[in-house]
Parts: C-alpha cells; structure tokens; sequence
C-alpha cells in the first residue's frame, strides 16, 4: 500500500493489530504512517480491532482513530473488537462469523 492507492481509493476496512503497551504490530506501523501522510478527507473507514480483551476499554484504538479523523476520515459506525466477548474463540465459529456479518452489514451501506 502506498500513498497514491489510499488516495485513490473511497472506503477501508481496517484489521488494525496493537501489541502489549498500545504499539501497533510492525507492519500495522509502516501502514500508519502511509495513512499519516495521505490525505484522508472524504474517506470512509471501518475500523476492526484486534487487541487482547478490550482489556485497555479501547484507549488504542480510540487515539488511532482520532489521529485518522484529523486527517480527515471518517470512521463508519462501531469498532469491532475481534476478541471482545462477542467474538471470543471460546465461541463457536458460526457464532463468531455471525458478530462479523451482523457488523459487516451495519456498516456497508455508510462504506
């Protein structure tokens, strides 16, 4: 991904993965700064967050989120946090998939 493609591009769907302490993985890293640089005005992201058990109440995911705001995106609907209870893997993988389709589907029509 580059500068020109995020430019180029209407809508996102972002996985974005933090590690321990907030930091987002490496490769979510080099991302972030793409979308730091691009400009993001007009822009529809939904935004899927993989972090541990929302342990940190979304402190991480909020300030990515801000920061891509005041770039000028606009965040479609609710985050979905992969491993919140909804979505624990100690679910059954319908129940799981279903949390995705029903958060798929509130989200596209604003995509």
């Amino acid at each position: 991904m580059n500068v020109r493609q995020i430019e180029n591009s209407q809508s996102f769907v972002l996985a974005v993965e933090f590690q321990e302490g907030g930091n987002l993985s490496p490769h979510w890293q080099y991302a972030s700064q793409m979308f730091r640089c691009a400009s993001l005005s007009g822009k529809n992201l939904a935004v899927m967050v993989a972090h541990g058990n929302r342990g940190d109440n979304g402190i991480y995911a909020d300030a990515f989120c801000r920061e891509l705001r005041e770039n000028g995106a606009h965040i479609v609907g609710d985050y979905l946090y992969a491993d919140a209870p909804t979505c624990n893997l100690n679910r059954s993988t319908s129940y799981r998939s279903n949390t995705l389709e029903n958060w798929i589907c509130a989200i596209s029509p604003n995509l």
